[in-house]
């Protein structure tokens, strides 16, 4: 299969494909604060709506990675792909039980917090690793040209 062969990638494109991720990881962030501020507001619907655009674009983008990214890597560095496919199981299970807080308007800044240092490590693990890895595979970049996309057409996120 050519698009699971490393390509001779030009530095310009690596860099780009990288900033995209890293990009990505900052914006949910933006939208974790954006949360945290809806939390301690108090306001039920601002915090429904937060919430929804913090999970489909954090669900969109465990999906991607694992659809698109982790196939590329783990021939050579499978223990490490399954430890970070065990982190995003983790990472949806939570998305679940607080999702169902919000739902029953007990959600509390705690929690929040707590799934943002998870986060926070994670993001920094994919970025020495996963991120690292895929630079160099040109079906990387469009997986992730499909991604912002679909977000594009549904929930941006510099809303």
């Amino acid at each position: 299969m050519a698009d699971h062969q490393p390509s001779t990638s030009t530095p310009t494109k690596t860099a780009e494909i990288k900033a995209r991720l890293i990009g990505d990881h900052r914006a949910l962030e933006q939208l974790l604060a954006q949360l945290t501020s809806a939390i301690e507001g108090a306001d039920s619907s601002e915090l429904c709506e937060q919430w929804t655009r913090f999970e489909q674009n954090l669900r969109d983008h465990l999906d991607t990675e694992e659809r698109c990214l982790f196939p590329l890597v783990a021939h050579e560095h499978r223990s490490e792909v399954e430890s970070l496919r065990s982190d995003h199981q983790h990472i949806r299970h939570a998305l679940s039980e607080l999702g169902v807080a919000v739902d029953l308007h007990t959600l509390r800044k705690a929690a929040i917090d707590e799934l943002i240092v998870y986060l926070q490590e994670h993001a920094r693990r994919e970025d020495r690793t996963l991120y690292q890895w895929v630079e160099q595979y040109p079906t990387a970049e469009r997986g992730l040209r499909h991604m912002f996309a679909r977000r594009a057409r549904w929930v941006p996120l510099d809303k």
